[in-house]
């Protein structure tokens, strides 16, 4: 039997444990027992192997191994389901026993408890510049390709957060993408050789699988990298043993014109799927769901990751809940209708896998029962998407009919041990429950007989699935026992015996109960049968209920919070009248929120200085508009009294501060990193929203770097629509000195107890922090606010003496242009040679008063 184990255990992928069948367990040898018995926290054994010594051991029951193989899987391993072919009853040798299926973290399917997020597995393909991604999430079906190019690569997988990716080698022999793959993404990494990927060979498993005459049939067929990827994905399910893929829906393929890409550190910075702390209650995802079903959950998060470029599109969604809106009494009554609605697109998807039970058929069943009720409520819509997405709603009464007539109302969860079927569904069923019944009249009739025939009153008839039924006596009793009783099994303090008579009946009784048993399984395969029949008429009905289902809540979201429909320009305009930010707002008080307007356009308004005291509001301001554009371009209405919003084509944000210690990254190489990254990505279309840039070394390289950052905005050939938040008050000089930038300040009131934030955005710009105060606030020492007091007052004076200076400077050059040697002075030598960092405040005074006194 271990050397059976071996040679199964041989053939499995790397980082795979073999669940290894024998008899009520899945038993687990060698390493593999060694390291599930402490993950899974079970107690390891051993048993003597011969040559082999001492064997490890562990074991879980078969019946309940779903637990444990969850556990095993968020661990990032596979698991080898093994089981024993043939009936072990009629087997005189080794049992011959096959891998069935290999169960990995994107196809497990077992589960009934999953999130409603969507679980993808992906394959890249490609080298260089271009790159093949697709991604499949078996659970539902969906299957989707693209082609990308390198610097979009990451950033959509990090937003797709795919359970497995597969990598050619030629890929994966670079370490840092393996690593960030698996640490941030969390990912379970598969890597195969380069000929997998290979596009004619790819192309000729996509049309084996869907069997397909032509490959015109595939949208991706004219685009290799995405075919090889897609081609990886079913060599990737094979290899696993995977083959039940009817569910899974034809490649579509994402045209890079169609969503908006959003990086990694704008979906961090704007809290679109988790706030900063991680608390996915903080963000922007959370204030959106007010979603009844997990169809319409992944749909929902899949339209707020993939924002679209349409304006058309757009329009269509704006209308679908324009129209939810505009009919309230619809409304309440559909999101009635969803209730109790489960997953659909899973429950078929588990159907065709061969892993569902009678629960999921009758969850099916209620989903039929809504679908005329559906169809009827939206029959007069205004929208063209919801009539269109009606149009997929398709009555099945006689699939409904089916299902109520055979399915018990709480049948068991497993399909082989009878309990599923309804009486008078099946003549044959009938029969056979008719004749069980009878039987076990008979053995209640045959105690009794017994016990006034033996004296014995506590003789019982007992059942066991080794001996079957016998007659138990107690010790005490034995002496009574008559000579036709023939010893079956021996119990602590009785006896069990049989007598012909019993045999022949248990013989009666318990081919009658497997026959049940088998017949109702069969029954119900017939059932699941005449389901996938319409497989692909239930996953588009699946699918427009979602849709349906996101549209309701985009419209409760905005009845209750007061948004507004959004104009979509093709222009460069981007206005907002009462704009709030939609988590901020959800967390104060209703009404508390303070409204701010905002206004961008590449002609006039490209660049917002926006300056202001800590904790005034700057940050919430600038994301706050960010994320009124995201929305807008989602579909949603948005937290404003009006705006109107010229497409974006990309949303960057530079805001907080992050290092990367273990690259050798300091806190200011990530942010120049990540603010290179922006200025060579971004287009006209671009809204770049900028947070203290610059403030991660001193002062005057800070200022320096921020007010060439601003000029090459202005004056290089992008000129995106940009909200720069500074403390370096430096900047607002560019004003008067740039074209299309302007100031803007959040406003303060100075009274005699300090300073009262009003919140409010104004134009012009600000001459103080007030980082004082705050630190005030914090509770930082009255002796050391009031000697920093002091010394600000001398810093401010000597810095605005250099402020002036710079002021009257003549207009920089476009950094295109070459600049004329400057000239050097003894002081400027000296400058560069001090690290003023590491100079106390009065050393630093000292300094500047002796260069002072020096200049001529």
């Amino acid at each position: 039997m271990l050397e059976q184990y071996r040679a199964i255990k041989r053939t499995l992928p790397p980082e795979t444990i073999l669940f290894f069948r024998l008899g009520d367990f899945y038993e687990m040898f060698f390493e593999d027992a060694v390291r599930a018995s402490d993950l899974l926290d079970i107690t390891l054994t051993g048993r003597e192997g011969g040559a082999a010594g001492r064997v490890p051991m562990c074991g879980v029951p078969y019946h309940a191994f779903q637990g444990y193989v969850k556990v095993l899987l968020e661990h990032r391993l596979k698991v080898a389901i093994c089981e024993q072919i043939g009936d072990p009853r009629a087997s005189r040798g080794l049992l011959e026993r096959k891998v069935t299926r290999i169960i990995t973290p994107a196809t497990h399917l077992d589960d009934e408890t999953k999130p409603a997020a969507s679980e993808y597995m992906a394959a890249v393909a490609g080298a260089n510049e271009a790159y093949g991604l697709a991604y499949l999430d078996l659970g539902t079906g969906e299957f989707c390709v693209r082609e990308l190019s390198q610097e979009r690569l990451l950033p959509e997988l990090l937003l797709l957060q795919p359970k497995e990716i597969i990598l050619p080698k030629s890929i994966a022999g670079s370490a840092s993408l393996v690593a960030t793959l698996k640490d941030t993404a969390r990912a379970s990494v598969t890597i195969y050789e380069d000929w997998i990927f290979d596009a004619p060979e790819a192309l000729a498993r996509l049309r084996e699988a869907f069997k397909l005459t032509t490959d015109r049939s595939l949208s991706c067929s004219e685009r290799p990298l995405a075919t090889s990827a897609a081609g990886a994905i079913l060599y990737y399910l094979r290899d696993h043993l995977h083959t039940a893929l009817e569910h899974v829906r034809l490649p579509r393929l994402i045209e890079n014109n169609q969503t908006m890409t959003l990086d990694r550190q704008t979906q961090r910075s704007l809290e679109l799927l988790a706030g900063q702390d991680g608390n996915k209650t903080s963000s922007l995802l959370s204030c959106l769901d007010q979603t009844r079903t997990a169809m319409g959950g992944r749909m929902l998060h899949q339209w707020l990751t993939h924002p679209l470029l349409s304006a058309q599109e757009i329009r269509h969604r704006q209308d679908a809940v324009a129209d939810f809106l505009a009919h309230p009494d619809r409304l309440q009554t559909f999101r009635a209708q969803l209730e109790g609605v489960k997953d659909l697109e899973r429950t078929l998807s588990r159907l065709n896998y061969g892993v569902a039970n009678a629960r999921d058929v009758l969850n099916l069943k209620l989903f039929l029962e809504r679908i005329p009720q559906m169809a009827e409520l939206f029959a007069a819509s205004q929208s063209q998407q919801v009539r269109e997405l009606v149009g997929s709603l398709k009555p099945l009464p006689q699939l409904q009919n089916l299902i109520e007539e055979a399915i018990v109302a709480e049948p068991p969860m497993g399909l082989k041990d009878g309990g599923l079927i309804k009486n008078s569904f099946d003549a044959g069923l009938d029969e056979l429950r008719a004749l069980a019944k009878g039987g076990r009249e008979w053995l209640v009739d045959f105690q009794q007989r017994e016990i006034e025939r033996t004296g014995i009153k506590s003789l019982r008839i007992k059942y066991s699935h080794v001996f079957g039924y016998a007659i138990e006596v107690t010790t005490a009793n034995l002496p009574l026992v008559g000579p036709d009783y023939i010893r079956k099994q021996t119990l602590a303090n009785a006896e069990r015996f049989i007598t012909p008579e019993l045999r022949e009946w248990d013989d009666k009784i318990s081919s009658a109960q497997e026959r049940i048993k088998n017949l109702e399984y069969e029954l119900f395969q017939q059932i699941r049968s005449r389901i996938l029949e319409e497989l692909r008429v239930l996953q588009d009905m699946a699918r427009a209920v979602g849709t349906l289902d996101v549209l309701q809540a985009l419209a409760v979201v905005a009845a209750g919070q007061r948004w507004t429909r959004p104009e979509i320009l093709e222009s460069t305009e981007l206005t907002i009248e009462g704009g709030r930010h939609p988590i901020v707002e959800r967390m104060l008080p209703l009404g508390q929120f303070v409204e701010n307007d905002a206004y961008l356009d590449t002609d006039n308004q490209q660049l917002v200085i926006l300056t202001g005291p800590n904790m005034a509001g700057k940050s919430t301001y600038i994301r706050q508009i960010g994320l009124i554009v995201l929305l807008a371009q989602m579909g949603s209405f948005v937290p404003a009294r009006s705006a109107r919003i010229g497409l974006v084509d990309r949303i960057f944000t530079r805001i907080g501060a992050s290092d990367n210690l273990a690259a050798g990254e300091s806190t200011f190489m990530v942010e120049m990193i990540e603010t290179a990254h922006i200025l060579h990505q971004a287009t006209h279309r671009s809204l770049l929203i900028l947070d203290e840039v610059g403030r991660g070394t001193s002062t005057f390289d800070g200022v320096s770097i921020a007010w060439a950052i601003c000029e090459q905005l202005i004056q290089g050939p992008a000129k995106p629509r940009t909200l720069f938040a500074t403390h370096y008050h430096e900047l607002t000089q560019l004003e008067g000195r740039l074209d299309r930038v302007k100031n803007y300040a959040i406003t303060v009131r100075e009274t005699s107890e300090g300073i009262i934030f009003l919140r409010k955005v104004a134009r012009g710009a600000s001459d103080r922090s007030y980082g004082i105060h705050v630190a005030k606030l914090a509770g930082i020492p009255q002796a050391v606010t009031a000697r920093a007091d002091e010394i600000l007052r001398v810093l401010e004076n000597e810095h605005a003496q250099a402020t002036r200076r710079l002021s009257h400077e003549a207009k920089a050059p476009a950094l295109s242009e070459p600049t004329a040697e400057r000239p050097t002075h003894p002081i400027l030598e000296e400058l560069k040679a001090v690290d003023l960092d590491r100079l106390t405040p009065m050393e630093a005074l000292m300094r500047l008063a002796q260069w002072k006194r020096s200049l001529p």
